[in-house]
């Protein structure tokens, strides 16, 4: 998938500027940043709304977005609060609506049809429209043979020079005279 096989849409439908209501904007890279200053992707013209308020961020392989909160005033998703700062890994879905200040916007994630087949499989469905085979008859099969009597084996001793190699010995030596120095030496 490329940047040119997605788009985010991003849509006033409520603010306090009355002129900003119906307002959208697409996006087709990442991340998104929107807030009140003018050097957003998206200006939000709220007084409520913090300077850099947002940031949206489409993973990688392009299957979810997450958004950070950057404000000092509060992020919802849906009426969900937004944990604050980077990290949060909070998922935003399609037709989510984002609060921020006293502005709503609508969110939406468009895939190319071909991306979205691609992504999610196309399946052959021609086995529905096919009636049900009949099962052939079933043959009994013969019964199995009896197993054979178990036969007793003498008892071996076990081999011990493979259990303490010098080797790990060794190892677990020089480990545990290192770890006593870290602990009472340093």
């Amino acid at each position: 998938i490329m940047e040119e096989d997605w788009k985010i849409t991003i849509s006033c439908i409520e603010s306090p500027d009355q002129s900003f209501i119906g307002y959208q904007k697409v996006f087709t890279s990442s991340p998104i940043a929107i807030g009140r200053a003018e050097n957003n992707d998206m200006v939000i013209p709220d007084p409520a709304a913090s300077r850099n308020h947002a940031i949206l961020r489409i993973t990688t392989d392009y299957s979810r977005v997450f958004i950070t909160d950057m404000s000092t005033h509060g992020t919802e998703v849906s009426g969900k609060v937004v944990p604050k700062g980077r990290g949060s890994g909070f998922t935003i879905e399609n037709g989510d609506t984002i609060k921020i200040g006293q502005t709503v916007l609508q969110y939406e994630l468009q895939l190319k049809s071909s991306v979205q087949s691609t992504m999610i499989g196309e399946i052959d469905r021609s086995f529905l429209d096919k009636p049900p085979e009949p099962a052939a008859p079933k043959e009994p099969e013969p019964a199995p043979a009896p197993a054979p009597a178990p036969v007793p084996q003498p008892i071996q001793a076990e081999d011990t020079s493979k259990k303490y190699n010098p080797v790990y010995i060794g190892i677990i030596v020089v480990c545990l005279i290192v770890l006593l120095y870290l602990i009472f030496g340093g």
